[in-house]
Parts: structure tokens; sequence; C-alpha cells
């Protein structure tokens, strides 16, 4: 039975992998929709169910499965034979994880510059365009943000659970 399990277990991995982004873009994209919508209703009411969709699908694809391997009870989730926990596995990826982070900073932190500069564009160039110039706005505002979050990505394992 552990080879089903792992296999599932596999396979809903493969399906976090590829829908958390999916909906994290869809959430995105919503928003953008969301200041382009302007008066219009029907692009509004589009932008607020993607928003709340994006949203939705993955928390649900996030936590689902977890909810789901606690509802049935504790056998599927028993793979834990050496008494290993959450700090082991962060201990054992943590070199990996940095020079994944370091390859995400060379290559994003140039598209979040040139981000910021189109954002100026645009908001600069929507002469009499409201729904340009906020995008323009949250272009040149979510720039800094989105920069922050990706400096300070690999210490928010850290602030929630301390070192020991």
């Amino acid at each position: 039975m552990t080879g089903v399990n792992e296999a599932v277990w596999t396979g809903i991995r493969l399906l976090q992998l590829v829908f958390v982004p999916t909906f994290g873009f869809l959430f995105l994209f919503a928003l953008f929709y969301l200041l382009y919508a302007g008066k219009n209703p029907f692009r509004k009411r589009a932008a607020y169910l993607f928003s709340i969709g994006g949203a939705l699908g993955m928390l649900l694809i996030l936590y689902l499965p977890l909810i789901i391997a606690y509802m049935n009870g504790d056998s599927l989730l028993k793979g834990n034979d050496n008494n290993q926990d959450i700090r082991f596995l962060m201990d054992s990826t943590s070199s990996q994880g940095h020079e994944v982070h370091h390859l995400f900073k060379i290559f994003f932190e140039p598209m979040i510059f040139i981000g910021a500069l189109l954002g100026i564009i645009f908001w600069l160039t929507a002469a009499k365009n409201p729904p340009r110039k906020r995008i323009g706005m949250a272009m040149v505002f979510g720039a800094p943000v989105f920069w922050v979050i990706m400096q300070y990505s690999l210490d928010i394992y850290h602030f929630f659970v301390p070192q020991s």
C-alpha cells in the first residue's frame, strides 16, 4: 500500500507545482484587470470572479490534500520513520534553496526594474485614460513591494519558526 500512497502524494505534489503558480498568476491578472475595468460592470465582475477564484483555487490546491489526509486518519501521513520534522527538511534542502533563490534574484531583479520603468511610461503617457494610469501606478508602487518580498522570502520561514 505504500507504493500507492507514494504515487498519490507524488501526483498531488505535481498538481501543486502546476496549479499554485497558475492560480497565483490568475489572481495577479485579476487585480490588474480590476484596475483596468474602470466603470464597466462586466469587466469588474469578471475581475472579482477571477480574483476570488484564483485565491480560493490556490488555497484549495495547497491545503485540501492535507485536510483530506487528516480526515482519513493519520495512515496516509505516516512516512516519518526516523522521527524527522520540518526543521530536518529545511536544513537538508537549505543549500539547494539558496542556489535557486540566487538564480531567481539574478533573473527577476531586472524584470522588476523593467516593470517599474514600464509602469512609469504607462503612468506618464496615459493622458486621459484612467485605467491605464492606475495600471502604471500599480506597477510603479508594486515593484518595490515585490523586490522586498523577493529579498526576504528566505527569512519568512525563520520568522514563523524561530531558530533553536
